[in-house]
């Protein structure tokens, strides 16, 4: 009997083996998969098969390189993409035959992408910095129609072309760069030449792209209730909500009375406070907000944690300041809703060792830091908020 379940054991774990490999391979397929050749071996496939070569510029210091490196090249999405239609290389700007080729096609920002055509080993298309899966995905789409290339675009707009499909790809493309300037030009261009926001497909393009508070948000507050009726409150409540969190205070209050609106106008005041160091005011409406119940937490911590950051990198802020941004960053490590994200966490253990760096009052920061916060959770864990304690299960007493 034990010979067999000996056996059968034996037969489960080569199972499991060959089923850990088969996933290893699969896993092998998700993403792109770079040459790992010389360029002249790329450039020759490339030609043998009929395809762009797409390069990476990047080096090994440069934070977004390594962002999509780990986040978007990876996606199964983009791999099956871009190994589709390209023949794709990743190069090190700074070492080996990288040196020459960054001199040659005018690398000067990191990451660069470039779409290169092997035949004559000039580039057709160039795009660059952080981008989404979807937006990276059109960037290689865009790669391949020779009317969307980003050399065709910029050419035809400089000349003066103002059609639409040409305004509506030159803007896509612009966003895909973050030129912010580029994008409110061209999009006023669109509106011009007779596009409406009140089209399904520009106003997708408008909420997409379009940022801060611009002309076109300005005529969707004129006209509040009509755009609300069309696309629903929620949805334009969100774009008014996205594009006022930060600006011009006097510009934003002119605008209509959206979801959003006064908590927005709030944080720039804040933001004003602490730049103009009013320390005294800043705790004052920070401590409101957080007591506020109706105020999302989630929200109010992404800016919360750079108001700590200025605090910490600061030499010159205050004692009794920077003791007060170290309870803040206590109450954004508390209740952070992701719980896996190190972020909130690390900010915190960094104020904790700048406190003892600039020899604060121990003691004063001891009993700051021991009593029960003021809001949100009272305890320190780890445990995502929806994850239910496991319940106490009284221990049934022994039968005499």
């Amino acid at each position: 009997m034990t010979s067999v379940l000996f056996t059968a054991l034996l037969l489960l774990v080569a199972l499991g083996s060959r089923q850990e490999a088969r996933a290893g391979e699969l896993l092998k397929d998700y993403g792109i998969h770079f040459e790992h050749g010389t360029w002249a071996q790329a450039v020759a496939k490339a030609k043998s098969e009929g395809k762009l070569i797409f390069v990476d510029f990047y080096t090994q210091w440069c934070g977004p390189c390594y962002n999509m490196a780990k986040t978007v090249f990876t996606q199964p999405a983009v791999g099956e993409m871009y190994n589709t239609h390209f023949v794709c290389m990743k190069i090190d700007a700074e070492h080996g035959e990288g040196v020459e080729l960054a001199r040659k096609y005018g690398v000067r920002v990191y990451p660069t992408y470039f779409f290169i055509d092997p035949q004559t080993e000039e580039p057709v298309h160039r795009s660059s910095s952080t981008q989404t899966v979807e937006t990276f995905i059109q960037t290689g789409s865009y790669a391949l129609q020779p009317e969307t290339r980003s050399y065709f675009l910029e050419k035809a707009y400089d000349e003066g072309n103002r059609s639409r499909d040409v305004l509506i790809a030159y803007i896509n493309y612009q966003h895909s760069i973050h030129q912010r300037d580029k994008v409110a030009q061209a999009f006023d261009a669109l509106l011009a030449a007779g596009a409406q926001l009140t089209e399904p497909e520009i106003w997708e393009l408008f909420v997409r792209c379009v940022s801060g508070v611009s002309k076109p948000l300005q005529t969707v507050s004129s006209q509040y209730a009509t755009f609300c009726q069309r696309y629903g409150k929620k949805e334009v409540d969100k774009k008014f909500a996205e594009e006022t969190r930060y600006g011009n205070a006097q510009a934003i209050a002119a605008l209509c009375d959206f979801e959003g609106k006064a908590f927005n106008l709030k944080m720039i005041r804040l933001s004003s406070y602490t730049r103009q160091r009013m320390y005294a005011e800043a705790g004052a409406l920070t401590d409101s907000l957080l007591a506020d119940s109706t105020v999302d937490k989630q929200l109010m911590m992404s800016q919360l944690t750079y108001m700590v950051r200025q605090a910490m990198y600061d030499e010159k802020t205050p004692a009794t300041w920077f003791c007060k941004c170290v309870d803040y960053a206590r109450f954004i490590a508390y209740n952070w809703t992701n719980r896996d994200e190190a972020n909130p966490h690390q900010l915190y253990a960094s104020m904790l060792e700048e406190s003892y760096r600039r020899q604060l009052d121990v003691e004063t920061l001891r009993k700051q830091l021991t009593a029960t916060p003021a809001w949100g959770a009272a305890t320190y864990s780890m445990r995502p908020a929806g994850l239910k304690p496991k319940p106490v299960r009284q221990k049934s007493k022994a039968k005499k």
